[in-house]
């Protein structure tokens, strides 16, 4: 199951660095909402939740995979 968590962050798309561990992320030009991007350095979910300025400005949210619950 996917989680996003409360974590928003708003950054210009060619100053958008990752939260976690500040690599470079690699922003494709047909980006939509909803879709969502890795890290190359840490491997951290964002899930693209607004476009504005015509995609210049993206705005994250972090994604976390939660396990399954077997009752354990």
């Amino acid at each position: 199951m996917i989680n996003s968590t409360n974590s928003n962050f708003q950054k210009p798309v060619n100053e958008t660095k990752c939260p976690d561990c500040d690599s470079e992320l690699d922003i494709p030009c047909d980006i939509e909402n909803g879709e969502v991007l890795s890290c190359p350095g840490c491997g951290l979910e964002l899930e693209v939740k607004k476009i504005s300025d015509g995609g210049e400005h993206l705005e994250f949210q972090e994604l976390i995979i939660e396990g399954e619950d077997w009752g354990e």
